[in-house]
């Protein structure tokens, strides 16, 4: 069976029709800037999913310059890839698997020096049946479900700690395994304290999560504990354990509205303008003629569009234009096509070729996308597709 990425064949071309800048000095200031909320911590980088979709290839490089040794990852692809950034810098990290890895690449593990999480009582067996099949170890972090209801073993009440300790004991004397560390994941850490039980179920959670690390410090077993994710680095200080895990934050975007950090955009969505159009009053734009010009108009076509992850759902947002004589703000109008959108550029000296920022003008943008998507921030980055170029933003600037 053979297996293809999408869009992998796609050539480096010295000029894109649209692009996602990526400003890694900004990446570096926010990794400083949240070390500061937990000073006595550990500092775990969470770079799945492409670094949120702004390329692991350009953001592990650079938190390993910022000092960070430590990542996170959602799956053992991802972890191999940056094992090999890693190795290509000269710099060693330790490489956590937050989600599941079948029990049959324990060797690729080991082999690679990666910490997988142990999700389930029959993952931990099949991991150990196969390490020991392939004659190694395989070093592990159990995970423990406190309320997420998503991966981990029980921990939802006192009965079910002390059974999760109890495993975790014996899990320690298997000599297939190296039982490092100890984690859960808080569902409503980012909540509003005011509108949902959001504070009281952080802090069962926390609860039950001690209850079994102490449960094994009783039997003198001491692992590095981790709690908080970005959310709850900033609300909850008294959480933070051995380690943290900082993920959205890191990419200057917030994980809720409750949650405030001063962190900078490290992503910037950019296109220019591939067409002008004159617009006579009472003509209608796009797909289903939704916007009708009630005087005549000037619009301006990007070649940008959904299939890009400038999602439909955005229509009616405002880019900002670069033109010749300042920058100035512009709405899309009708719906947003598949590869291309619409906006009105009338008393707007914007000429074909004029740069345009879709998002990442100010810091503010991506929290309005994600409001008229009726979703949330990590959405809006993490769906840029792979037809979008990544470029590290000093690069960029140096070859104009």
């Amino acid at each position: 069976m053979s297996s293809h990425r999408l869009y992998s064949g796609l050539p480096a071309l010295p000029i894109h029709k649209a692009w996602a800048e990526i400003d890694t000095d900004a990446l570096k200031r926010n990794y400083i800037y949240l070390r500061t909320y937990a000073p006595d911590s550990r500092h775990i980088c969470v770079v799945k999913a492409d670094a949120y979709g702004h390329t692991a290839g350009l953001c592990v490089p650079a938190l390993l310059d910022a000092g960070c040794d430590f990542f996170a990852v959602s799956c053992i692809d991802e972890a191999l890839e940056v094992r090999n950034i890693c190795r290509n810098a000269n710099k060693f990290a330790d490489i956590l698997i937050l989600g599941y890895t079948a029990p049959e690449h324990a060797k690729a593990l080991a082999d690679n020096n990666i910490i997988q999480a142990v999700i389930s009582k029959k993952h931990a067996e099949g991991l150990c049946n196969s390490a020991k099949r392939h004659n190694c170890r395989v070093r592990v972090h159990i995970a423990l479900d406190t309320g997420m209801n998503r991966i981990g073993l029980d921990a939802r009440n006192d009965d079910e700690c002390s059974s999760a300790a109890k495993l975790i004991k014996s899990l320690c004397k298997k000599t297939e395994l190296c039982v490092e560390g100890l984690f859960t994941h808080f569902s409503k850490a980012d909540e509003s304290p005011a509108e949902s039980d959001g504070e009281n179920f952080t802090k069962k959670q926390h609860e039950r999560f001690l209850l079994v690390k102490n449960l094994l410090q009783d039997d003198n077993i001491r692992l590095f504990c981790h709690v908080s994710n970005s959310a709850a680095t900033i609300r909850y200080s008294d959480f933070t354990l051995d380690g943290v895990r900082l993920g959205i934050l890191l990419y200057g975007a917030a994980p809720s509205e409750y949650v405030k950090a001063e962190v900078l955009p490290v992503m910037s969505l950019r296109t220019s303008i591939s067409h002008i159009h004159r617009l006579p009053a009472g003509q209608r734009v796009s797909y289903g003629g939704d916007f009708i010009s009630d005087t005549e108009r000037t619009t301006a076509t990007l070649p940008i569009g959904y299939a890009d992850g400038f999602l439909r759902a955005y229509s009616g947002f405002e880019v900002t234009v670069h033109t010749a004589k300042g920058d100035f703000k512009a709405p899309i109008i009708g719906r947003i096509c598949m590869d291309q959108c619409m906006i009105d550029v009338t008393d707007i000296p914007a000429f074909v070729g004029d740069k345009i920022t879709v998002f990442g003008y100010d810091k503010t943008e991506i929290s309005k996308l994600a409001q008229m998507a009726e979703t949330i921030e990590y959405e809006v980055i993490c769906l840029i597709t792979g037809r979008v170029p990544r470029i590290e933003k000093l690069a960029a600037n140096k070859s104009k």
